[in-house]
Parts: structure tokens; sequence; C-alpha cells
């Protein structure tokens, strides 16, 4: 049966916003603010570059000219940005496309470890385990069991195990 874990334990495990929160008016309007003020921030210049082209006699009393560089310059941009952002998106999608095709079908049917590997290193543990502490019957009867301080296992056990039985990590 699954533990259940209470509301505090779910909010110490994930992460939690005051935004999202009830109440917390406060917060939600000055962090609004900032965010509509970033979002002005990045529009901004695009329409101080874009004024000239859609309104040229506004921008000329502001004494800002369009030059036929600056136009030839920014149909540039726009043509080049925009094969950039579908290349980039069709890249995007075929490799996202692949990568779940690869999930749903190599990594869920192909076996990701060698059974014959595994059987071997199981065999080894349970063989060194009986001689260590005794039969595994015995351990999983008996209520307490203390090892004593010889029946220790050395940091480099398994692996040595492993190496001395042929099936090294």
């Amino acid at each position: 049966m699954k533990p259940k874990i209470t509301r505090e334990e779910v909010e110490q495990l994930l992460v939690s916003d005051a935004y999202f929160e009830k109440k917390n008016y406060v917060l939600k309007f000055l962090q609004t603010i900032v965010a509509i003020i970033g979002w002005i921030c990045v529009i901004l210049p695009f329409i101080w570059l874009l004024l000239p082209f859609i309104s040229p006699k506004k921008a000329w009393k502001n004494h800002l000219v369009v030059y036929k560089d600056e136009l030839q310059t920014l149909k540039f941009l726009v043509v080049f940005l925009s094969i950039m952002f579908v290349m980039i998106a069709i890249v995007y999608i075929g490799l996202t496309l692949r990568n779940n095709f690869h999930f749903k079908n190599l990594l869920h049917k192909k076996i990701q470890y060698d059974e014959e590997r595994l059987e071997k290193r199981r065999h080894l543990l349970n063989k060194a385990f009986d001689e260590r502490f005794g039969p595994e019957e015995v351990r999983k009867e008996v209520c307490s069991y203390s090892v004593k301080e010889e029946q220790n296992l050395d940091t480099d056990f398994v692996r040595n195990l492993y190496k001395k039985g042929g099936v090294e990590l």
C-alpha cells in the first residue's frame, strides 16, 4: 500500500510559487506590472525600428528618416529570420518525432541489460552471502541478526567479487 503524503510534505518536495496561491494580491499586482513592463521593453525597440516604415509622416516630424539601405537591410532580416524560424521548427519537430519513435519502439521493446550477466551476478552475490552470513532460509526466518565485525563488507566487496567471477561492472 502506498504511504499517504500530507499537503505540507508535498509542498516541501515540489516547488511552490506564492503568485499562484490564494490571496497575495500585492505580490500578484507587482509581478504582473513587472512582467508587462518587461514585455514592453522587448517590443518597444521593434516598434521604434518599424515606425518610419509604418507611418512615415509621424516619423518625419520626429526626425526619423528612412533610408533605402535600412529598408533593404530590414527586408533581408525579415526574410532571413523567417527562413531560419521555419528551418529550426522543422529540425526541432523532426528531432521530437525521432525521440518519441525511439522511446516508443526501441527503448520499451529492447532489453536494456544482459540477462545472462545479471544471473551470474545474482549467483555470485547469493553464494558470497551464504558463505558470510549463512543460508538464505535461516536469514529470512530469524527475527534479529547481529553481524560480527569480521562479517562486515568492504567498500569494494561487490566490485572485487564481480571481477573474480568474470562479470565486471
